[in-house]
């Protein structure tokens, strides 16, 4: 390859030339170096006498390089970009073998920096800057630059000058600047080509019988379009389930085993063919107290491992399983029980490696003091396994609950009494928290408090609630 380019280093004489007679695996070399360095033999693979270089016994000629598949992208016959030190690069995959640069429009690093004739500027910009004129043409749909026709509507230059053409797969009449497929026809063909990559990743022959049958009904459910986006998306739940799939399709018991209720959330449109298809349909029952288990599991998990405070939690998990197969509590309430405990342990940080004492309970109901109730099983559980004497029954009997409960409720007034009472929201959270504090209503009561039943006067706001009337004064921020 012969090139006129202004001071170039040759790669065998490290000097500046204005004048390269030959690129090689991606260095250049001049007149001088050509001659000296590239001597004729013949080439070992087509058997041509051609130049090549002395110290290279495996190097080969100019027509056999060609010959090779892009490195990047494995394709053969296709006009050739870049000739590197690993080997050619076609014309579509060289340009990410340029450097990563700036644009010197909007800043961007890119390696497909351009200059755009168009726009009067001399900028080298990236492909998001080269196209910023470009808009949707109304025919074909294809973002493109726009020109006007003789009435003055604008279209994509193959739309305005070509005539409209057909489908090449159903006949029917598309315009000039759409593919050779109308979008039905290049979806379903989407569709199908990416079900002949997937389905040979299947081993069982029922199964792959199982995932045509979905494609077909997935496509009839929703559209070619959104079939092709879902199912590669879809093919993991085949993937994940395959040795299930024994000649029969799974029964709720092993999908629900496999892949718990989290996992299938993410599968609603297969679920559903299973339903339709093969009357195949997990319990809602079930599906619960999968995921409560799951919850409760994960709890635990979040604790570090090994640790006393695991170790703990993990036999008061066991104990609560016991109580479920006795029919002594809900799954719901064991995960409602074990959270409590969890935050207990996690509270104590660095102390994690000893038991909860009476101190540790206290500073942690001061921030959570709701959940005062939910520890109860714990504590009880530590006092009779762990013998810890913690007086629970006389903390909750005490007025440090209900102390923490009010002072937090007085942050929470005075918090909100910097806040601008100019919409909705922060209006029903004032009268809600003011009712509780000024009032005594109790929470259940104060959650209860609807935009409706708030009327503002004057000088605050006046609350109708189960036929009694309370009056508020109005939040002035400071």
């Amino acid at each position: 390859m012969i090139e006129n380019v202004i001071e170039h280093d040759c790669y065998g004489c490290n000097q500046f030339v204005s004048f390269i007679k030959k690129r090689y695996k991606g260095k250049k070399y001049c007149s001088t170096c050509y001659a000296r360095i590239f001597k004729k033999r013949l080439c070992p693979n087509c058997g041509d006498f051609v130049r090549l270089p002395r110290d290279d016994e495996q190097a080969v000629c100019n027509e056999c390089i060609k010959k090779q598949p892009c490195i990047r992208c494995n394709q053969t016959n296709k006009p050739i970009g870049k000739l590197t030190e690993y080997g050619v690069v076609c014309n579509s995959c060289s340009v990410y073998f340029r450097p990563i640069e700036p644009c010197e429009r909007c800043g961007t690093p890119s390696q497909k920096l351009t200059r755009i004739s168009r726009f009067n500027d001399d900028l080298r910009v990236c492909p998001k800057c080269a196209t910023r004129d470009y808009e949707t043409c109304p025919l074909c749909q294809k973002h493109r630059l726009l020109e006007s026709d003789i009435s003055g509507q604008k279209k994509c230059k193959k739309c305005r000058d070509n005539p409209k053409k057909s489908c090449k797969s159903c006949h029917c009449i598309i315009t000039a600047g759409c593919a050779d497929l109308c979008d039905n026809c290049y979806w379903h063909q989407n569709l199908w080509n990416k079900f002949d990559q997937n389905h040979n990743a299947f081993e069982s022959i029922y199964l792959k019988q199982q995932y045509e049958s979905y494609t077909h009904w997935l496509e009839k459910k929703v559209g070619s379009h959104k079939a092709a986006l879902y199912i590669n998306k879809h093919t993991h739940f085949f993937m994940e389930t395959e040795i299930d799939w024994n000649k029969s399709v799974p029964t709720p018991k092993k999908l629900l085993a496999r892949l718990r209720s989290s996992r299938l959330r993410k599968f609603e449109l297969v679920m559903q063919w299973l339903k339709e298809v093969h009357d195949i349909q997990i319990d809602m029952d079930n599906k619960k107290s999968c995921s409560e288990r799951d919850q409760m599991e994960k709890l635990v998990q979040s604790i570090l491992q090994p640790s006393l405070a695991y170790d703990v939690v993990l036999e008061y998990k066991n104990k609560l399983e016991e109580k479920i197969k006795r029919g002594d509590t809900s799954i719901r309430s064991a995960r409602l029980a074990v959270k409590p405990a969890v935050a207990l342990m996690l509270s104590m940080g660095q102390e994690s490696t000893r038991l909860p004492n009476l101190e540790h309970i206290k500073a942690y109901l001061t921030d959570y003091s709701g959940q005062a109730a939910a520890l109860t099983g714990f504590i009880g559980f530590l006092n009779e396994n762990y013998r810890t004497s913690i007086d629970y029954l006389g903390l909750k009997k005490s007025n440090f609950l209900m102390t923490k409960r009010k002072q937090k409720l007085e942050n929470k007034i005075i918090a909100l009494t910097q806040t601008d009472l100019s919409n909705n929201k922060a209006i029903i959270s004032w009268v809600r928290n003011g009712l509780r504090y000024f009032h005594q209503l109790p929470y259940i009561d104060a959650l209860k408090i609807k935009a409706e039943m708030i009327t503002e006067t004057h000088d605050g706001f006046t609350v109708v609630f189960k036929g009694r009337s309370y009056w508020l004064p109005k939040s002035m921020p400071k």
